[in-house]
């Protein structure tokens, strides 16, 4: 045998143990990174070696990554939903639990039942100042917990704003980052290395930037990676985009985004808050903006229409600060007969459309629809027959009070049990327009008129969503009813996001992940192979020697 085929058959096994080396390297970062978030099974490429025209062994060639690119862009994608619902979750979580369950002893709805119970002691007990005072008791748990509710509401709208924040600094760290690893990906695959370790890493924070914020990239050929929101607007192009976003220090119930009042998130100076589509920035911005907002308009609707059938009661039980919401007021009536739909006034110069208004030793309560000069045009409760139900003589009060509106926004935040009323409890009897408590002390007209006013349906405003005809603790029921059926609907589709994402990864990991027995099987291949190639070189040398010899 020449001794050019001897060499050949050396360079041959000795290029076989390189490769093989190389081959365990990889598996054995393979079985030490098979826990190692983000770490993709590597392997490597081997090719012919050929000198000339003549094999010449093996060459290894580049590391390279195993990746299913279409399971990794759902994974992003459901993850980026998933921390939607996660954020909608927890924040809906804290507040069912702020507001009770409907038979809590402590929630808004039983303080509000126990407010009514009271009253019905009042009424057989109309002198009694333990009545009165206990009364007064219950009134000022409904007004506190209220209070708290409200003040809760906006603690955690405030508590999204500043996470709001926190996540918009993240993505703009994660973005530059990513950039900085486009550039060292382009370097290396210019210089013909390895990037596989490199786009790991890289992958692991598109992974964190897509529970942020929901996004899409490109990969161009030079290794660099082109990121743009769902909705097409660029994050990443060379240079990472300034994602901007104003946060307030402090929140209260008038403040709104769509009031201009809090800010947006802001992309090169362009508002791109509701085209966020997922992560938990779209989570947050639905809590700050949408799911408490709700919240404190039904828990506002709630507090000023108690106030308001006080009122309408002649009792102007509940005060609200700096909040004019519930304006009452005394009218005389002209004549009206029972089926009108309309009425004169003598004064009609505070009367607007949409106040509710009784008249005085009638139970109805009617909504004022127009306002014509000193004609007030009137609509019953859903449901009541059309006009008036009654006969109303000249000269007939007429109670009047504001509905809530716009105005009532944070009312439940200031509501408290109103300082007259406090200081002489005899008005509970008598009513907040008596100048002196009445010879009558078994007088129970208001306390009653009271009793059934909790009774009947109530006519509630459409925006809330509750209800339009409810009694006010039904009203309550409903409030605290909603935040549980919003809670729950919010957990039940973060589970079944949840579950769909892990059937994703399973697959992904199954495809792209490290199966350490796999890998102890190629380790068994590969020592297999290096001793075979050992084998060769030394039946090789074995010849050398006897060339040597013969030689000799």
């Amino acid at each position: 045998m020449p001794l050019s085929s001897i060499s050949s058959i050396l360079i041959a096994a000795n290029s076989g143990m390189r490769a093989s080396q190389i081959g365990l390297d990889v598996v054995s970062r393979n079985i030490a990174n098979a826990s190692t978030d983000g770490y993709t099974r590597k392997t490597i490429h081997l090719q012919n070696q050929i000198v000339g025209s003549q094999g010449q062994g093996v060459i290894a060639g580049e590391i390279q990554r195993t990746v299913n690119q279409s399971l990794q862009k759902e994974i992003r994608r459901g993850n980026s939903l998933g921390e939607a619902m996660r954020v909608r979750e927890d924040f809906l979580g804290r507040l069912e639990l702020a507001f009770g369950s409907p038979g809590d002893e402590s929630s808004i709805a039983a303080q509000l039942t126990d407010l009514g119970n009271a009253f019905r002691a009042l009424a057989a007990q109309p002198d009694s100042s333990t009545q009165q005072q206990a009364v007064l008791a219950e009134a000022r748990a409904f007004a506190t917990s209220a209070n708290t509710l409200s003040n809760t509401i906006q603690s955690l709208r405030l508590d999204a704003e500043q996470t709001i924040d926190a996540a918009v600094t993240t993505i703009g760290m994660n973005l530059q980052q990513i950039d900085n690893l486009n550039q060292q990906i382009v370097q290396a695959r210019g210089l013909q290395q390895s990037t596989a370790d490199l786009e790991d890493k890289r992958d692991v924070l598109l992974n964190n930037l897509a529970k942020d914020i929901d996004v899409t990239f490109f990969e161009r050929p030079n290794g660099d990676v082109w990121i743009l929101t769902q909705s097409g607007r660029q994050l990443l192009d060379g240079t990472p985009s300034e994602l901007t976003f104003n946060n307030k220090s402090s929140i209260n119930a008038t403040m709104t985004y769509a009031g201009g009042a809090l800010g947006g998130i802001e992309l090169g100076g362009v508002d791109i808050t509701s085209e966020i589509r997922g992560g938990r920035l779209r989570g947050l911005i639905d809590m700050r903006d949408d799911y408490l907002v709700d919240a404190q308009t039904q828990l506002d609707e709630l507090t000023a229409r108690v106030a308001q059938t006080f009122a309408l009661s002649d009792l102007d039980l509940f005060s609200y600060g700096d909040t004019e919401t519930v304006l009452t007021g005394r009218e005389a009536a002209a004549a009206a007969t029972s089926g009108a739909t309309s009425f004169t006034i003598d004064d009609a110069t505070d009367v607007a459309v949409g106040m509710q208004l009784r008249f005085a030793n009638h139970a109805t309560t009617y909504t004022i629809t127009a306002v014509a000069g000193t004609t007030i045009t009137i609509e019953p409760p859903s449901g009541a027959t059309t006009g008036l139900d009654v006969d109303v003589p000249a000269g007939t009060a007429l109670i009047l009070a504001a509905a809530p509106s716009a105005l009532s926004i944070g009312f439940s935040t200031s509501v408290a049990v109103n300082s007259d009323v406090e200081s002489d409890p005899w008005r509970l009897r008598d009513g907040t327009t008596a100048a002196a408590p009445s010879a009558i002390a078994q007088d129970n007209t208001i306390p009653r008129a009271i009793v059934d006013a909790f009774e009947r349906i109530q006519p509630f405003s459409v925006g809330p969503g509750l209800g339009e005809s409810l009694t006010l603790t039904g009203y309550a029921g409903a409030l605290i009813t909603s935040q549980a059926n919003r809670r729950a609907s919010a957990k039940d589709s973060l589970e079944s996001q949840l579950a769909l994402n892990e059937q994703i990864s399973n697959r992904f990991n199954s495809d792209s992940g490290v199966n350490v027995d796999r890998e102890l099987a190629l380790m068994i291949e590969i020592q297999n192979a290096y001793a075979a190639s050992a084998k060769v070189i030394q039946a090789t040398r074995d010849m050398f020697d006897e060339l040597l010899r013969v030689a000799a």
